[in-house]
């Protein structure tokens, strides 16, 4: 296993329900574009409904954890809050977030991929 440069910031969002997931990573994907899309090191965000209805998950990839550092640090962090807090009150839900660093794993050979059948 050797650790890889890529960073994730993901964010769980509560959910009322299936229904109201989709509403919930259209506004938040719209806070991506116009907050955090345009900086450097940025790669994708992508949005995960949870199958129970009770969660939207955003996976945001960035090429480093120190571009992701540098956006924490650069990027207008008042202004991303508010138009997070102004989602939050709208779709009456809220965000918490965890970070990670990937760690590339060479695929292994199955053990029944050697059985003959």
């Amino acid at each position: 296993m050797k650790p890889s440069d890529r960073f994730y910031s993901m964010i769980d969002y509560t959910s009322s329900g299936a229904e109201s997931q989709p509403d919930i990573a259209l506004a938040l994907a719209q806070i991506q574009r116009d907050w955090v899309a345009t900086y450097p090191g940025f790669i994708a965000a992508r949005f995960l409904a949870g199958t129970e209805g009770g969660i939207v998950r955003a996976i945001v990839e960035w090429e480093t954890e120190v571009a992701f550092r540098d956006f924490e640090r650069k990027s207008d962090s008042k202004g991303r809050i508010a138009a997070l807090e102004a989602v939050f009150k709208r779709l009456s839900t809220s965000g918490t977030r965890m970070t990670f660093r990937a760690i590339d794993v060479e695929p292994q050979p199955s053990k029944i991929a050697d059985k003959t059948i």
